[in-house]
């Protein structure tokens, strides 16, 4: 008989990555470039994004242009979803 299946919680960084990817995908489809910065191995960065986020607990993805502190991932699918994507990126 096959084991019963087990409701486990996801692996740390399997929301930031689903977020990730989900934040790449609909940039991708509106042609909107961005870079990529993994703050995983590296304590700078993280305590730059957490400074630019205004929030020392804060856990990426974190969207930022330039200098300019757009938002979390919550704030971007609000974005998408009120078609307010430009304004929130700061590229209107």
């Amino acid at each position: 008989s096959s084991p019963a299946p087990h409701n486990l919680p996801y692996p740390p960084g399997f929301q930031i990555k689903s977020q990730q990817s989900e934040v790449t995908r609909i940039l991708d489809g509106k042609n909107i470039k961005y870079e990529l910065v993994d703050i995983s191995q590296d304590n700078a960065l993280r305590e730059e994004m957490r400074a630019k986020a205004g929030n020392p607990k804060a856990i990426p993805p974190q969207i930022v242009n330039g200098d300019h502190y757009c938002g979390d991932y919550e704030l971007f699918v609000e974005a998408v979803e009120q078609n307010t994507l430009q304004e929130f990126l700061k590229l209107a």
